[in-house]
């Protein structure tokens, strides 16, 4: 759990080394970005048992970082982090989580059940998010679970000699409600995808 908690430990003080003070207004954007933004694959009840491990343990804080405020000033800004999102439940699951990479295998057996007319990179803008290029394979990816808890990849270049990504889903979910759902969820417009009727 320590390797964990120090990653999402890093990313709050990242967040807030350049910040004079860490007062309510900087708990309160630590907190909106820890319910709303993504953090790697971790989920939100993972990224607050994270934080309530970092304050439980007895190890320093801030070995990477080095921001210029104290531990114990560290440890009651992470104290008033964790309380303000107590009082922020329940908490609402973001749009979409992003999966780990390495389980892009699983996903190459889906269908196409879009076409996005965007290529990489252009497309990260709208999602939000990177595409990788996994070992074992030359395209790009980027797996998400939605909030539904369907499961997508977006894969660049979705068909040979073309510059569109593919979006691939489960051939049970009907392709609409899918499309559907990335549109809610990221920055990208309808001309921008097209259905491939199966």
């Amino acid at each position: 759990m320590t390797q964990q908690w120090r990653g999402v430990v890093n990313a709050v003080l990242y967040g807030v080394q350049f910040s004079d003070t860490l007062g309510p207004e900087e708990v309160s954007r630590v907190s909106t970005a820890l319910l709303t933004g993504p953090l790697g694959a971790l989920t939100l009840d993972e990224k607050y048992g994270a934080l309530v491990a970092a304050l439980e343990s007895n190890e320093e804080l801030d070995t990477v970082v080095r921001i210029k405020h104290s531990e114990s000033e560290l440890r009651d800004f992470l104290g008033r982090v964790v309380a303000e999102l107590d009082g922020r439940r329940p908490w609402t699951e973001p749009a979409f989580r992003e999966l780990p990479l390495s389980e892009w295998t699983r996903f190459s057996g889906f269908a196409p059940v879009a076409r996005v007319d965007l290529a990489w990179p252009a497309i990260q803008g709208p999602l939000r998010r990177m595409l990788k290029k996994p070992a074992g394979d030359d395209r790009y990816w980027l797996l998400l679970r939605m909030r539904s808890g369907t499961e997508v990849a977006l894969v660049w270049p979705g068909w040979a000699g073309e510059s569109a990504t593919a979006l691939l889903a489960d051939q049970v979910i009907p392709a609409r409600n899918v499309v559907e759902e990335v549109l809610g969820a990221t920055a990208l417009t309808p001309s921008n995808i097209s259905i491939i009727n199966r």
